[in-house]
């Protein structure tokens, strides 16, 4: 609903005259929430060695542990926040590191690997696979997702349901013990 609400309102197009195919956009969508299981996935393990998560950099600047964070604190303040889109465009970023790598070029790592002031420099080897692949999500591509939605996405995705009806607490959800059978053939 979110990628209808902005076609029409951010970018314009009229979707009763270039009305949207809803299969493709369906399965759009379910790449993306693919892509940020993934991504919890790897993070969750940093001895699997992908997701640079003790980079200070990767961690606070780009990583989606920290989008859990933030989330976590803009909570109460949905309304000053919510029709901004940082917490989309962090994770844009986010999936083009993985898909493109960082630095995205063997010589930029050399440069990079030799130059004695690397502060807290990470490296993200380019994952090609369909799932991080722009061109498999055009529409949530070209799309921009209100902060307001995509903090919805992350609670769903981070916290458990409600189970102590009394103080209402949710926990939020370890993706460490997800197992790689588990994750299956949805990231080829």
């Amino acid at each position: 609903n979110e990628v209808l609400y902005d076609l029409s309102h951010r970018l314009g197009r009229d979707l009763d005259a270039e009305p949207v195919d809803a299969g493709q956009l369906t399965v759009e969508c379910l790449r993306y929430m693919y892509r940020m299981l993934f991504v919890l996935f790897i993070e969750a393990r940093p001895e699997l060695g992908y997701a640079p998560i003790k980079a200070q950099a990767y961690l606070t600047g780009y990583s989606l542990e920290s989008l859990r964070d933030i989330a976590d604190h803009v909570r109460d303040d949905i309304d000053a926040v919510g029709d901004g889109y940082y917490l989309h465009e962090t994770l844009a970023k986010l999936y083009d590191l993985i898909y493109s790598g960082y630095p995205e070029t063997e010589e930029e790592i050399l440069k990079y690997s030799g130059s004695d002031s690397l502060h807290d420099m990470f490296v993200v080897a380019p994952l090609k696979a369909h799932i991080f692949d722009p061109e498999y999500t055009k529409m949530l591509t070209a799309a921009k997702l209100r902060n307001s939605v995509m903090l919805r996405i992350i609670d769903r995705m981070s916290l458990t349901r409600t189970t102590d009806r009394r103080n209402g607490r949710r926990g939020r959800i370890s993706y460490a013990n997800l197992g790689i059978n588990q994750m299956g053939k949805h990231f080829c």
